[in-house]
C-alpha cells in the first residue's frame, strides 16, 4: 500500500459547507437590488473570479468588471457590502472536515491547504483563524499569483513537502483541478461530501476514518 506523506484539501466546498446554495442567494439578492438578470451576473462573477483569486484584481476593479458586464455600475461606497457576503458564502467551516483534519494529523500526516483565494481572504479569514495551525503547508492563488488549475500552483505544492508527488494526497471539488494534479503524480481525488469521499479514499491510503463514520 503507497504511503501517503502529505494531504492537501482545497478550501471552497471541502473545507467548508457547500456554497452554492448561500451563493444563489447572494447573487439573486445583489440581481434584485439592481435590477440585473440573475444568470448574466452570475456567469459575470464566475468569468472574472480567475483575476481576482490570482490577485490580480483588487474588489473594486473585480466588482466593477462583474457589473460592467451585465450592462450596469456600482459605485464605490456599494462594494463593501459585496465583498462582506461574498466572503461570508465561502467561509462557513465544516467543523466535521476539521475534526477528521485533527484525526489525520495525529496519526502523523502532514497537512496541506491549497486553494483559489484572493490574498486580501486568506488574511481576514483563514490566517486569524484557529484551524489554520492544522496546516502544515499553505498553497495561497493570491500570494503567488497563480491558479488551479495551471500546473505551477501544484508544481510548488509538491515542492513545499520534499517529497515525491506520489507521497501526496489532493482532494478538491474540482474535477479539472483533480485532473491536473493526477497528471502531475498527485494522487488526486474529487470531494463530494465527507462520508462519502472518505468510504473511497480511507481504504487506498490506509487512512483513519472520520470520527464517527463507520468502515464498510
Amino acid at each position: 500500500m503507497l504511503l501517503i506523506h502529505t494531504i492537501y484539501f482545497d478550501f471552497g466546498n471541502v473545507l467548508t459547507l457547500p456554497s452554492n446554495g448561500s451563493l444563489t442567494q447572494f447573487l439573486k439578492g445583489v440581481a434584485d437590488t439592481h435590477r440585473l438578470p440573475y444568470l448574466k451576473l452570475r456567469e459575470a462573477y464566475e468569468k472574472y473570479r480567475p483575476f481576482y483569486d490570482r490577485d490580480a484584481w483588487d474588489t473594486e476593479k473585480y466588482w466593477k468588471a462583474v457589473f460592467s458586464e451585465v450592462g450596469s455600475t456600482v459605485e464605490p461606497g456599494g462594494i463593501p457590502p459585496l465583498v462582506e457576503e461574498d466572503d461570508t458564502c465561502w467561509s462557513q467551516m465544516n467543523e466535521e472536515i476539521l475534526l477528521w483534519i485533527r484525526t489525520l494529523r495525529d496519526r502523523g500526516f502532514h497537512i496541506g491547504l491549497l486553494t483559489n483565494m484572493p490574498l486580501r481572504f486568506y488574511r481576514s479569514v483563514v490566517e486569524p483563524a484557529s484551524w489554520k495551525e492544522l496546516f502544515h503547508y499553505q498553497v495561497v492563488s493570491g500570494a503567488l499569483g497563480v491558479i488551479k488549475p495551471e500546473e505551477e500552483i501544484f508544481r510548488y505544492a509538491i515542492q513545499l513537502t520534499g517529497k515525491p508527488a506520489d507521497r501526496i494526497l489532493y482532494l478538491d471539488d474540482i474535477a479539472i483541478h483533480v485532473e491536473t494534479a493526477t497528471r502531475l503524480g498527485i494522487r488526486a481525488h474529487q470531494f463530494t461530501d465527507l462520508a462519502d469521499t472518505a468510504k473511497r479514499i480511507c481504504p487506498l491510503y490506509d487512512l483513519p476514518y472520520p470520527p464517527g463514520l463507520k468502515r464498510t
